[in-house]
C-alpha cells in the first residue's frame, strides 16, 4: 500500500515546532538555526525540507524555505548529494538507497556551521495482527441505555522494545458521522504507542463508521521523544526536543504495515 509518510507526519511535526523559544523570549532573539524535516523509508525517494524559524506571531503553517543548500546524506559506504526540487525541498530519487537496519546521516553548511543528523531505520513491524476485522459501535439512543462497546485488540511482536505509534484513516469518500452533533469536519486518528506491544480499541476511536485502514509505525526513539516533549500548550512554552545538531526539527527513519478495518452500527 502506498503510505504518504510526509503527509501523514505533517501535522504532528508542524505542532512540535509551532513554537521554537522559551516563554519570555522576545521576536529579535536568535532565529537563525534551520529547522530540518527529513523521514527515511525504504522503498522511498529521500525527501529533506529545511526552512527558517517560526516567529511567534507567524500564522503560517511553517517558516519559509531556505534554498541553495548542498545536501549530503551518507550510509557509511556511499554519500549522496540531494537535489533542491520545490524551494526549501531536498530530494534524493533513487528508491533502493534506503534499506532496513542501516544507519544514515545527514549533513551541510549553514551560515557557516554544520548541520548534522544521524538515523537508523527500523525493521517493519512484525505479526501485526487484529483479533477482528470488524468494530461494532453502539448506537447512542437519547433516553437509552446503549449496548456495550466489545472492543477489539490489535497486536503486534515487540520483543525488541521497540516505539510505536498507529493511525487510524476512514479511507469513505462519503463519511458518515457516528456522533450526529459532529460539524462534519474529520481528521485522521493517531495514537502514540510508545513501547508496547498491542492496543484496545475504545468507542471514542472511532468517529465515522466505514473502512478504515489501520497503519502501524516503527518508529525510532527520536521521534518518539519528539511526540511526547512538544513544548506543552501556549501558557508553557519550552524549546521542543530535536536530534539536529545546530538546528531543530527531526531526521528519523521508520517503516509501517498495514490492516484493514470495517466500523459499523
Amino acid at each position: 500500500m502506498e503510505i504518504k509518510i510526509h503527509t501523514i507526519f505533517f501535522v504532528a511535526f508542524a505542532t512540535l515546532f509551532l513554537f521554537s523559544c522559551k516563554k519570555g523570549d522576545s521576536l529579535d532573539g536568535d532565529y537563525t538555526r534551520p529547522v530540518v524535516e527529513g523521514y527515511l523509508v525504504p522503498g522511498k525517494s529521500v525527501l529533506v525540507k529545511v526552512y527558517y524559524q517560526k516567529y511567534l506571531d507567524d500564522t503560517i503553517s511553517l517558516g519559509f524555505p531556505v534554498t541553495d543548500l548542498k545536501l549530503k546524506i551518507s550510509d557509511g559506504s556511499k554519500t549522496v548529494e540531494l537535489t533542491e526540487g520545490a524551494d526549501g525541498n531536498y530530494v534524493y530519487g533513487d528508491t533502493t538507497f534506503i534499506v532496513e537496519n542501516k544507519t544514515y546521516s545527514l549533513s551541510f553548511n549553514y551560515n557557516s556551521k554544520i548541520i548534522s543528523s544521524e538515523t537508523t531505520v527500523p525493521n517493519k513491524p512484525i505479526g501485526f495482527a487484529t483479533s477482528d476485522s470488524l468494530q461494532k459501535v453502539p448506537v447512542m439512543d437519547f433516553g437509552t441505555t446503549p449496548a456495550t462497546f466489545v472492543p477489539i485488540t490489535l497486536s503486534w511482536n515487540n520483543n525488541a522494545g521497540g516505539h510505536y505509534m498507529m493511525l487510524l484513516k476512514n479511507t469513505e469518500t462519503s463519511r458518515t458521522s457516528i456522533n450526529p452533533r459532529n460539524n462534519g469536519s474529520y481528521r485522521d486518528t493517531e495514537v502514540t504507542l510508545g513501547q508496547v506491544s498491542s492496543f484496545q480499541t475504545q468507542q471514542m476511536t472511532f468517529n465515522y463508521l466505514g473502512h478504515y485502514q489501520v497503519i502501524l509505525f516503527h518508529i525510532n526513539k527520536e521521534y518518539s521523544d519528539a511526540l511526547n516533549n512538544n513544548g506543552g500548550s501556549s501558557l508553557n512554552l519550552t524549546n521542543p526536543y530535536t536530534n539536529i545538531v545546530n538546528g531543530l526539527g527531526i531526521f528519523t527513519a521508520m517503516q509501517a504495515d498495514t490492516l484493514k478495518l470495517r466500523v459499523y452500527q
